[in-house]
């Protein structure tokens, strides 16, 4: 009888987590322009965390948690005002998951984006007691994500604060390797476009626009690419409007 009660928990359980894939897969589903929908979100979220209490499950289980939440924060509209409180929760759930599982590069990648997001919406002083951009920078090196090591040189706060952030020469180094690492990733356009708007390099700006939106839409990345494009699309007017006026 316990044997049997082992199996049909591990089969449970499992079939939980075949669920939650089965959600995430189809997260841009019943989108309304580009924010997902929370049923859906809900669902997913709440069947990796049950899957997470299998053993032998656990780890994948893990990864479709964190990856949920995090597209949760990102694509579900929530009340702005519950930033603060949604970002550090998002920072505990996926340190957690990094602790558990460091060498897992999805968990870590969560990680990075997370503790980066929380530590642009700090005081900076805040920020860099609790040494974020150490800790950014370290994941960041040993995963070789260029794109959060470059947008980190650019908006997380770090010593010697006065002196060297923004550090846009290391930024647009790495931002570079990022876009040369993943062209098909339209944020890796974005964040070096932005770069180049800072370093009034409009034209610059303008062609990583245009070689960006020129590149559509990835089915498997719907939400993300459609709120990319759009912001490609703010920041190509936030420039024609600078042009103008000259």
């Amino acid at each position: 009888m316990g044997i049997l009660l082992v199996c049909a928990t591990a089969l449970f359980a499992n079939e939980d987590l075949r669920f939650a894939d089965s959600c995430y897969a189809a997260r841009a589903n019943r989108a309304n322009g580009d924010k997902a929908d929370a049923k859906n979100a809900k669902l997913m979220t709440d069947a990796y965390l049950k899957a997470m209490s299998d053993p032998s499950v656990a780890e994948a289980a893990t990864i479709g948690y964190v990856k949920s939440v995090y597209f949760a924060f990102r694509f579900v509209h929530f009340d702005k005002s519950k930033r603060k409180q949604k970002l550090d929760s998002l920072k505990t759930i996926t340190e957690n998951a990094y602790n558990k599982y460091p060498n897992n590069m999805t968990i870590s990648d969560i990680y990075l984006a997370c503790i980066s997001l929380r530590a642009a919406d700090m005081n900076p002083i805040a920020a860099v007691k609790e040494g974020i951009a150490t800790t950014v920078h370290d994941v960041a090196a040993k995963t070789k994500n260029y794109q959060v090591l470059g947008r980190a040189h650019q908006v997380v706060p770090h010593v010697p604060l006065l002196i060297s952030w923004p550090d846009k020469d290391s930024a647009d180094y790495y931002l570079n390797k990022a876009l040369a690492k993943d062209p098909k990733d339209l944020y890796n356009y974005f964040f070096l476009a932005e770069l180049r708007f800072d370093q009034k390099r409009y034209a610059d700006a303008l062609d990583l626009i245009d070689r960006a939106l020129a590149r559509g839409v990835r089915t498997n990345y719907f939400l993300e690419d459609k709120r990319g494009r759009w912001q490609l699309k703010e920041l190509q007017k936030k420039i024609n409007a600078k042009l103008d006026k000259k």
